[in-house]
């Protein structure tokens, strides 16, 4: 703790050093003289050092504040995941329509049967994602937003493939022939 304090107080009395230092360069510093040759201005250069005048410094104008805007990447990655959410509220519908075989287990049943309902949960989860990424993007974190919006896009892509591939596997076709033992159709 001692050794702590020793460096702290040796680091504020430099810092203090330095800052003094570089007071009395500036207050020893030359004022800045024009070094023009006498056919531009038509006046002396010794003549405007030796009146005491300074020269004059441009003055530049003010940056305009670039704010920041959605990219082709950026747009792509929000209607990648709005189209996912689209696919995944077909799918979702059409499971629900055997309930023999299908049960959705992430959501409440009363939104998965009330379609209009489920359909506004699936639209605001869009909009919802939309002011989400615009938030971090407007506040200079676009890396970490496409990386959301990728995460996003990957666990709704497993969910409405794995939605896709039950329905392929497990829903009830009744136009399909029916094979008898011997493997002929009755």
């Amino acid at each position: 703790m001692k050794l702590l304090w020793t460096s702290l107080l040796f680091s504020f009395v430099l810092s203090g050093a330095s800052c003094l230092g570089q007071e009395v360069a500036l207050v020893n510093a030359p004022e800045p003289v024009l070094n023009a040759p006498e056919s531009v201005f038509g006046v002396s250069s010794s003549s405007l050092s030796g009146s005491g005048s300074g020269a004059i410094m441009p003055v530049r104008a003010p940056r305009a504040v670039v704010r920041p805007g959605f990219g082709l990447e950026d747009w792509s990655l929000l209607g990648a995941g709005a189209a996912l959410r689209f696919l995944d509220y077909k799918s979702t519908v059409k499971c629900e329509s055997d309930p023999a075989n299908f049960r959705e287990v992430e959501l409440p049943q009363a939104l998965v049967h009330n379609k209009p309902g489920f359909a506004a949960f699936e639209a605001s989860t869009v909009v919802a994602n939309y002011y989400a990424y615009r938030f971090l993007v407007k506040r200079d974190h676009r890396k970490m937003a496409r990386l959301g919006q990728w995460v996003n896009i990957g666990a709704m892509a497993w969910t409405v493939g794995r939605n896709y591939y039950e329905l392929n596997e497990f829903w009830p076709r009744y136009d399909l022939p029916i094979h008898g033992p011997s493997g002929q159709i009755p």
